[in-house]
């Protein structure tokens, strides 16, 4: 298992628009309208959040049948296994950190 070493940041394309929201005070009752337009990318960005949205982060099923390997006594652990996981993890994170 490798430890993630953070989330990467994201930059927006440059054809989104940021603007300051409007106070409070200046709203008029339905004699204005706003018109919101995204970029095709920042479309298929909100599409691919949702799906993603939808994978589960832990795969139960996996995790009850490690569970129930390990109560009844046929899971095995080998420390060799976890300790080149630990050793890898340790030199990616100084290989990113570079």
């Amino acid at each position: 298992m490798k430890i993630d070493p953070g989330l990467k940041q994201v930059t927006l394309p440059a054809s989104v628009e940021t603007r300051p929201a409007q106070s409070q005070g200046n709203k008029r009752a339905d004699a204005e309208q706003t018109q919101v337009t995204l970029s095709s990318r920042a479309a298929e960005l909100k599409q691919l959040e949702t799906r993603l949205a939808a994978i589960p982060v832990v795969d139960r099923a996996r995790v009850d049948s490690i569970k129930e390997a390990i109560a009844s006594g046929q899971y095995t652990i080998k420390p060799e296994n976890i300790a080149d996981g630990l050793i890898d993890s340790v030199k990616e994170m100084l290989h990113v950190a570079k």
